[in-house]
């Protein structure tokens, strides 16, 4: 990042110009640099004739412009001696969607951003402002002071976060105003600040940094990945970071610190300085998160372990520090004499480039750089991440300034500023062999190609001082730069070219501000490096052969065959093709086969005569005596199979190379065995090939094809054993009858030699020396009897001795026969303890029927245990009881657990209560109740539950429960209290759920329940579904067919007949009628004369019953009771008939009818 737009690089410049001033030269001054000594390692570039004529007649130009914005004075205010409107643009940045440009400075004023007027200021306030890409001012943002103050700030940097905030950096004077905030410096001198924004402009926070001094000051900033701030500066005497309190070493020191993003706190800080003045200009990040730092120092400075020493001059420091304030390396750029000082830093993915002036003899890792030795010169120099330097170069001429520099995402690097002369009408300036001549104080901005050469420069301003302060690259590649003009204006009008037109501005002293959008133009061959298929090399044609987009002058590969031209022998006519391709291009040389190469394989050797010039052929290589023997055109080595092309393949030639002979054929007359080597020469010796020579060869024409070796010919007699030869091993022994033939020659099969006398040697080549049918290595006895065969019954345990003569252990248990109580017992096992107990030489498993050898068989013959105790001891075999047990053994109440390990030997524990095994039925919980009758062994706090619904009857141990003898029907309901569902009462009406047949019983009819627990609402006493109350046949069958009322089908045919309904129901009418007259109305005379006289109501009483008896008298008069009438009667008495729904008939004497339900205790009259 840049070090500022402020008035902090003027101070710099300055300053270096007082030191100038200053330094002491050597006595004897070296010979001044021309301009051909204008940079470090980084040789010149020779331009070609059309670049020289372009640049003689555009004067260097390499831009054409975009559009151009100014800012200054409001059209409308007073722009007089007395007034200072001005606008000063020093930093610039592209937002986070790179669609708006981000700058910064500082106004005073009344000033406006094209239709845009802030408000008026009475001093410098420092600003951000933004702008579209294409030039449209969108808002301006800008400090404050409080009411009446004389306070100030300027703008030292500017940078733009992930997420659009804007962070800004500078120095104040007196007091400051952010938003909300408010801060008033030290003493009322100059300190530094840092405040954040959002992307609309509006203020979160601002902090500042200060102390007693004037020189305090913020002016380099950069973010991390993270949005946290890293800020570089520099302060005097002693200076506060938050609540940190730092003192310098001498002079003035830099700094850098870090901030949080959220509330603006200071994480870390960390200070360099020395003997005397130094300054951390600029910072800047890469996309790795590595931070560096530049800046000047005098004397010393310490970066962490590293410290640089140069007495008296300004030099140039470089550095990098972690995310932690840990400083990791450092280096410098020395002033021998004269002075250097870096106002920027950026960084890319592998290099770090410095912009500043400089002036005199500069040192960089130990090679001199000349520069002008009078006057500054600006520069630009670029590094490798590790600190070395790899070139530099710098302008010439009376006076250049750099602010700032820009890397071009399409190549290069664009580097602004001023230049002067002392002269009164021009300036000039040199860009290597580009010259540019202007009024005094003219802006300049110029191009440097990525390995360090001047491109291209160009011009702007007019006859006051005119700067161009910032720069930056578009992602598209646009320049935009910025600066200001018409600065020093004290008359009449002033105006300034600025691209193609002139701007006017009519501030007094302080100028106006520019943004300048152009197409930058770097090989300056009139196609803008946006348009230009090489933007850094002249190709004002555009050639590209292979239509790739990109220029002939820069493309490695013109053709696009994949081959880079420096290794490509056909740069075209054919391109887009692959020559990378083996099938196309057998030998890679860049020209294809089909159209370009003559020679495929690039042997030397013409296709058309080339016997190897496929694609498989081997490549490039040049055909001669030494690898083409029989000059055919195809390699020896990698391809020819027949190099002496005699007609034998060279696998099978015994003469294939030099210096055998050439060009004949192999035939059978020439070549008998077809080995390759003529016979009629000295080439063969041995005529059958058969590998032994014709003068030691018994059978010298004997058979062809094969080789005379150790199996072929055993006895090397040059004879084929398999056809030639009877006594292969000549051991005097006829094939017929050698059973090992062909094997070791010259021995005697007869005596000690061979035991069995089978023609094989016993030492090496026979297996089985006593020829028993066991190989030797598997031999107990290899040299033993002979005439006889290993077998089950003549060696029992097969280790080839023979068990009548030889074997002392015929099973092998390692048991002697005579100790052995089964002697040709089972074999393939050792007797050890854990396999025969009591070592008798029976197998426990399946041999030994008593294993411990204490006298008891383990079972008796259909498999019941005898010996409760199989495995007694040996020494305690005799002490066994009568059960095959000894004293240690005994388990007398049969628990598993020995007595002498039983802490209850009588008693058993029930199975599973015994886990930790002592033989006693646990209390697991220790609560004193044993396991086995505890409900809850692994909870101490209960015993018992007497209802089995796994809650304890301890009301005050765990899990207590609150019914403790809830019935078994109801153990399956239980909830976490230990009651079931049933023993809660829902409706409250103190009858249990489990009792209450209707456990939602309204709260307002509680006190009408039946011992049911239904209120009157409720009852059903047929259980048809309609309560009582308002059934009209109370009575119905359980499985009844239903009608209306409560009533069945069956009981509604009661009440109507065919030809009678209406008579019927007439007279239910009238008999309800009057009895709710007789009744009703009785009832309500007797509440109204309650204290009368009762025999009113007693007479009526038996009118009411003639009524009714009246009414029953028709109705079964006039009623066929055949309808309902039943042969079957339900308790014997005669004339008692049951109708469908259940209800049973009966009619006395009289004639009257009486009905009893299901339901009912005793009989009654049935009234109609």
């Amino acid at each position: 990042m840049k070090e500022g737009a402020s008035g902090i690089p003027l101070i710099l410049f300055l300053t270096t110009l007082l030191l100038l001033s200053t330094i002491p030269l050597p006595a004897t001054i070296a010979p001044q640099p021309t301009i051909a000594d204008s940079g470090f390692d980084s040789e010149e570039v020779v331009l070609n004739q059309a670049q020289q004529i372009a640049i003689q007649n555009a004067g260097g130009r390499a831009s054409t412009t975009n559009w151009v914005r100014d800012a200054g004075p409001d059209a409308g205010s007073s722009n007089g001696p007395g007034d200072l409107n001005s606008v000063h643009i020093g930093a610039m940045v592209m937002d986070h969607t790179n669609t708006n440009i981000i700058v910064g400075g500082t106004l005073r004023g009344d000033v406006a951003f094209g239709s845009i007027q802030p408000a008026t200021q009475s001093g410098p306030r420092a600003f951000v402002a933004s702008l579209s890409k294409w030039g449209s001012w969108n808002w301006v943002s800008m400090t404050s002071v409080g009411p009446g103050s004389s306070g100030g700030a300027i703008l030292g940097d500017i940078a733009v976060s992930s997420t659009g905030d804007i962070w800004m950096v500078g120095s104040f004077w007196i007091d400051i105003e952010w938003g909300q905030d408010w801060e008033v410096s030290n003493g009322g001198g100059i300190d530094g600040f840092v405040a954040k924004m959002n992307s609309s402009g509006g203020w979160d926070w601002g902090t500042p940094q200060g102390g007693t001094s004037d020189l305090d000051s913020m002016h380099g900033i950069t973010l991390d990945s993270n949005d946290d701030a890293y800020v570089v500066g520099s302060f005097e005497d002693h200076t506060y970071f938050g609540n940190t309190s730092r003192n310098i070493q001498n002079g003035q020191d830099g700094y850098i610190v870090k901030i949080n993003k959220t509330n603006g706190d200071y994480v870390w800080d960390t200070i360099i300085g020395g003997n005397l003045g130094d300054n951390i200009t600029a910072i800047a990040i890469d996309s790795a998160g590595r931070i560096f730092v530049t800046g000047y120092y005098q004397g010393d400075v310490t970066f962490g372990t590293t410290t640089l020493l140069n007495v008296g001059a300004l030099s140039l420091f470089v550095a990098e520090i972690d995310s932690q304030g840990n400083w990791l390396w450092a280096n410098e750029a020395k002033a021998v004499w004269g002075g250097i000082i870096p106002y920027d830093i950026e960084v890319n993915s592998d290099s770090i480039y410095l912009g500043g002036d400089i002036v005199g003899l500069i040192e960089l890792d130990g090679q001199n750089w000349w520069v002008n030795a009078t006057v500054q010169s600006a520069f630009v120099a670029r590094l490798n991440k590790t600190g070395t330097w790899l070139w530099g170069l710098n302008s010439s001429g009376h006076t250049q300034h750099l602010q700032d520099i820009a890397l071009n995402p399409l190549g290069g690097v664009v580097a602004v500023g001023w230049f002067d002369m002392e002269h009164t009408a021009i300036a000039n300036a040199g860009f290597g062999q580009i010259s540019l001549t202007a009024a005094p104080f003219a802006a300049f901005f110029a191009g440097v190609s990525p390995t360090g050469h001047w491109m291209w420069a160009e011009s702007g301003g007019g006859p006051l001082f005119d700067s161009g302060n910032a720069a930056l690259f578009t992602s598209v590649g646009n320049l935009i730069m910025s600066g200001r003009f018409c600065v020093n204006h004290d008359g009449a009008g002033c105006s300034a070219q600025i691209g193609p037109a002139n701007y006017t501005s009519s501030a007094f002293y302080h100028g106006s501000g520019f943004v300048w959008s152009l197409n930058t133009d770097s090989d300056m061959d009139n196609v803008s490096d946006l348009n230009d298929n090489c933007p850094l090399n002249f190709n004002p044609l555009q050639e590209d052969f292979d239509s790739d987009m990109l220029g002939d002058a820069c493309d490695p590969d013109m053709d696009g065959d994949g081959r880079e031209d420096s290794n490509d022998n056909c740069i075209g006519p054919a391109i887009n093709w692959d020559s990378l391709d083996w099938s196309i291009d057998t030998d890679g040389d860049g020209c294809r086969d089909s159209d370009e190469d003559d020679d495929d394989d690039d042997d030397g050797v013409s296709d058309s005569q080339d016997d190897c010039s496929n694609s498989t052929s081997y490549k490039n290589w040049t055909a001669n005596d030494a690898n083409d023997y029989d000059q055919d055109g195809c390699h020896d080595i990698m391809e020819d199979d027949d190099d002496d092309g005699d007609g034998v393949l060279d696998n099978d030639d015994d003469c294939a190379f030099a210096p055998s002979l050439r060009n004949w054929t192999s035939t059978s007359q020439t070549d008998y065995d077809g080995d390759g080597c003529k016979d009629s020469t000295e080439e063969d010796v041995d005529s059958d090939n058969d590998g032994v020579a014709d003068a030691n060869e018994t059978c010298p024409n004997g058979l062809l094809g094969w080789t005379s070796n150790a199996t072929t010919d055993h006895d090397g007699d040059g004879c084929n054993d398999a056809q030639e030869d009877a006594d292969d091993d000549g051991d005097g022994i006829n094939d017929f009858d050698d059973d090992c033939t062909p094997m070791a020659t010259n021995w005697d099969s007869s005596g000690v030699q061979d035991l069995d006398k089978d023609g094989c040697r016993d030492v090496d080549e026979d297996d089985d020396d006593d020829g028993d049918g066991l190989d030797d290595d598997v031999d107990s006895c290899p040299r033993g009897s002979v005439g006889w065969i290993s077998g089950s019954i003549t060696d029992k345990d097969g280790d080839g001795c023979r068990d009548t003569t030889e074997d002392l252990d015929d099973d092998n248990d390692l048991i002697v026969d005579a100790d052995d109580g089964c002697p040709r017992g089972e074999t393939g096992w050792i007797s050890t303890p854990a396999l025969d107990a009591d070592r008798d030489g029976c197998r426990d498993s399946d041999e030994d029927p008593d294993d411990d050898g204490d006298g008891l068989w383990e079972f008796d013959s259909v498999g019941n245990i005898i010996d409760q105790c199989p495995n007694t001891p040996i020494s305690e075999s005799h002490l066994v009881d009568g059960v095959g047990c000894s004293p240690s053994q005994a388990d007398d109440d049969n628990d598993g657990v020995a007595n002498s390990d039983d802490e209850c030997p009588d008693v058993a524990p029930p199975e599973g209560l015994d886990r930790d095994e002592n033989g006693c039925t646990d209390d697991i919980d220790q609560d004193g109740v044993n396991d086995d009758v505890d409900a809850f062994p692994d909870d101490a706090t209960q015993t018992e539950d007497r209802d089995g619904d796994g809650y304890g009857d301890n009301t005050s141990g765990n899990n207590p429960d609150s019914c403790r003898d809830t019935p078994s029907q109801w153990i399956e309901n239980v909830l976490l209290n230990g009651c079931a569902v049933e023993e809660l009462d829902d409706d409250n009406d103190g009858l249990l759920n489990g009792y209450d047949n209707c456990s939602d019983t309204p709260p307002g009819e509680i006190g009408e329940i039946d011992s049911a627990g239904c209120s009157l609402s409720q009852i059903d006493s047929d259980g048809d579904g309609t309560p009582d109350s308002v059934d009209q046949c109370p009575d119905t069958k359980a499985d009844a067919e239903m009608g209306d009322g409560g009533c069945s089908k069956a009981q509604l045919a009661y009440s109507s007949d065919d030809g009678g309904s209406s008579l019927n129901l007439m007279a239910i009418a009238i008999a309800a009628g009057l009895l709710i007259i007789v009744v009703g109305g009785g009832a309500a005379f007797f509440l109204l004369n309650r204290d009368d006289d009762d025999s009113e109501v007693d007479d009526l009483r038996p009118q009411a019953a003639e009524v009714f008896e009246s009414l029953a008298q028709e109705k079964l008069t006039a009623t066929d009771t055949t309808e309902t009438a039943s042969t079957e009667g339900s308790d014997g008495q005669s004339g008692i008939t049951v109708d469908d729904d259940g209800i049973e008939w009966w009619q006395d004497e009289a004639g009257v009818w009486w009905y009893r339900s299901l339901s009912m205790d005793d009989w009654a009259v049935f009234e109609q």
